[in-house]
């Protein structure tokens, strides 16, 4: 292990699913949820993922990624992603405590990307 994956790994949240079981979540209903800076997400997020700042995921899971939509799922399965994992990772359990199913990708969009996987443009859908 170099000194980067020292630091970039140090306080990391342990576990994080792996880029298929992601995939498999979603097909299922999941959401993923992203916690990146809204310029981050605007120069490349995967499809159908939902910004979300993390002060308010902490506060109110399930309010800041549905807002007051009336066909929110009831019992929501959430991934967490961000560039690297490091982000996300460390919102996880902070999520869990409120209640919710809640995992993150591990490594990212980096392993989105590595995947196979597109990122596309834009800002944020409105909720």
């Amino acid at each position: 292990m170099g000194l980067r994956d020292l630091l970039m790994n140090h306080g990391m949240a342990e576990g994080g699913l792996e880029l298929p079981d992601v995939l498999n979540i979603l097909a299922k209903g999941g959401v993923l949820v992203d916690v990146r800076t809204p310029r981050e997400y605007e120069a490349g997020h995967a499809p159908g993922s939902r910004l979300v700042s993390p002060k308010e995921l902490i506060a109110d899971p399930f309010t800041a990624v549905y807002g007051d939509d009336p066909l929110a799922e009831p019992d929501p399965q959430f991934v967490l992603v961000c560039d690297t994992g490091f982000r996300s990772g460390h919102l996880v359990d902070r999520v869990r405590e409120k209640g919710y199913t809640c995992d993150f990708l591990a490594s990212g969009l980096r392993a989105w990307r590595a995947g196979g996987e597109i990122l596309i443009p834009g800002p944020p859908r409105g909720r």
